[in-house]
């Protein structure tokens, strides 16, 4: 039964007096996920249970997107109780409340608007035209803090911070840091993928453009977060040797000759100030995947439709290259936990690298203590 809460400021502090972090489990679990980063092995790999439920959370009000895009408050609480679930879970996932304003936030200083809906993400409500592509300078470029989505998101970062007041880190949803290639697309629409073909000269002008606001709004959002350039933290994880998670699902659209030219050099360039990072993407990338683990700055992968992949393959490649995959994988019907866990490790050979592993638990029929203990008794056989 919902219960009536005249004043969103007590909601605000009722939800987070509930959030009671274990912070040397947070450290036990940080340490683990540095481990993988650096290639070292931790005393068990690092796994984070994503969806623990939490009681209370049906005494109070739910807020939809649209709500949260304009009330902090609202935000804020939301998020609230998904900090609890985590803490609750006592797995290796950190504690970190997202900003999430939508894929807005960086075409937003191009003078691109965005459109609200209750049930899902803002997307934006147009493109620009390449005559107005071609007028803008990339040095040229403005106080990115001052325009678009920018005063807004360092408001509700402020808030953030205040509010959690150490019991969790402030950060920027993913969905706000698209990567280069993919906000070239936004900003120009469908018709990137005939300027590829038709004026190479203007689609690198515009990636000179999105890589510099890329680079412009991760400083931006880092410096307000109190997040150094090189370390931070996205949702659960902990990026320890590399400070973004960047979105590069228009990546997959196009041929690997043209991700040669068009993506992968400005990727790097988005990357380095950070010394690197995780790179996820939706879609079969499989055609470039190879080509992406050969950069230097790609330290882990993270897959939105791993349906696509060889499980064994992909951890094969990651490994032979130092490198991590951070997320879940797709269990098979009928498969146990402890048999889809050690599917999940038999192509890591004993070892105890390569993975940061995420879990959807069944509320009904495990709960997120009993998994951990699977895991690492899995692990130890």
């Amino acid at each position: 039964m919902q219960t009536e809460h005249p004043q969103l400021d007590v909601i605000v502090e009722e939800a987070l007096a509930l959030l009671k972090p274990d912070f040397e489990l947070l450290r036990r679990g940080r340490a683990r996920q540095t481990a993988v980063w650096e290639g070292a092995e931790p005393d068990y790999l690092p796994l984070s249970v994503v969806n623990t439920p939490v009681e209370e959370r049906d005494d109070y009000p739910a807020y939809d997107t649209k709500e949260q895009f304009y009330d902090k408050r609202k935000m804020l609480v939301e998020k609230t109780w998904e900090l609890i679930g985590v803490a609750r879970g006592r797995s290796d996932g950190q504690l970190a409340a997202s900003v999430d304003l939508g894929a807005g936030f960086i075409p937003g200083a191009l003078g691109l608007e965005q459109m609200l809906f209750e049930d899902k993400p803002p997307w934006l409500k147009e493109s620009l035209s390449k005559e107005r592509i071609s007028g803008i300078e990339p040095n040229e470029l403005g106080d990115f803090a001052a325009k678009g989505l920018a005063p807004r998101a360092l408001d509700y970062t402020e808030y953030f911070r205040e509010k959690l007041d150490g019991k969790a880190h402030a950060s920027l949803c993913g969905d706000m840091l698209w990567g280069p290639f993919t906000l070239a697309h936004l900003i120009r629409g469908d018709a990137i993928f005939i300027d590829v073909h038709d004026d190479p000269p203007f689609v690198h002008h515009l990636m000179e453009i999105a890589t510099e606001l890329y680079i412009r709004a991760v400083k931006l959002i880092k410096e307000a977060a109190g997040e150094p350039l090189t370390t931070g933290y996205r949702g659960q994880t902990y990026l320890a040797g590399g400070g973004v998670v960047v979105n590069e699902d228009t990546m997959t659209l196009v041929s690997p000759r043209h991700a040669e030219e068009f993506v992968f050099p400005y990727l790097k360039r988005a990357l380095a100030p950070f010394d690197g990072g995780i790179v996820h993407f939706c879609g079969d990338g499989r055609h470039v995947l190879d080509a992406l683990l050969g950069m230097p700055e790609v330290k882990g992968v993270n897959f939105g439709d791993p349906q696509h992949y060889s499980y064994e393959e992909v951890m094969g490649k990651l490994l032979s290259r130092g490198k991590f995959y951070q997320g879940g994988w797709p269990r098979e019907d009928e498969e146990t936990t402890a048999d889809y866990f050690g599917r999940l490790l038999a192509p890591l050979g004993g070892g105890k690298r390569g993975l940061i592993a995420a879990y959807w638990i069944d509320p009904e029929q495990e709960t997120a203590r009993e998994v951990m203990d699977v895991w690492r008794s899995v692990q130890e056989r």
